[in-house]
């Protein structure tokens, strides 16, 4: 089973879909592809949404590119 998520990179406007085997935990380092480039990010919050109101995305993932 898969989870779509919407992806918040550096608190940037724009936001993306992403699909995870299971929901990213804060800390965890996930791979994305940024600007047509794969990089590594640092999930820094995990927002569960009540009733998905974003086409079915009822998790947003906010990450940075700044590694703690």
């Amino acid at each position: 089973m898969t989870v779509n998520c919407r992806i918040s990179i550096d608190n940037r406007p724009d936001a993306t879909d992403a699909v995870f085997q299971a929901v990213p935990r804060i800390g965890e380092s996930v791979s994305l592809s940024v600007d047509g480039s794969p990089q590594d990010l640092r999930v820094s919050r995990v927002v569960h949404v009540p009733d998905g109101t974003l086409d079915g995305a009822a998790i947003i993932v906010e990450v940075t590119t700044n590694i703690l």
